[in-house]
């Protein structure tokens, strides 16, 4: 699954991450970024549903999403909007926020599963 089009075809993630670009990036891609909000993904975990006979034909995928802002208030907008784009193709597992101390911004994690069929 890729997450990136979930959120592009979000109006409400477009209207607080941008379009050109859409603020939501990779893990390890995103830019040293001035314009706030954003938001980040990674892969964090893949189990295959294995079978006795034949691969897998399903994969049970977790990823992370970081998403960052300069108020709390901003944050949870962006948190929620992002999670109504999402919700549909799987479920949250789990969700956090508070201020990052290095960079003094507010930072949400989501984790998301989904099962991807091969």
């Amino acid at each position: 699954m890729n997450l990136f089009p979930l959120i592009k075809n979000s109006p409400e993630c477009t209207a607080l991450l941008g379009t050109n670009p859409v603020r939501f990036f990779e893990f390890g891609t995103a830019p040293q970024l001035e314009t706030l909000p954003y938001a980040t993904f990674q892969l964090i975990n893949g189990t295959p549903y294995n079978k006795l006979s034949g691969p897998a034909e399903a994969d049970q995928m977790t990823y992370q999403i970081d998403a960052w802002a300069k108020t709390a208030s901003e944050l949870k907008t962006v948190a929620n909007a992002i999670r109504q784009a999402i919700e549909h193709d799987g479920y949250i597992v789990f969700f956090n926020s508070g201020r990052d101390d290095e960079s003094g911004l507010y930072r949400s994690t989501t984790r998301f599963q989904s099962i991807n069929l091969r």
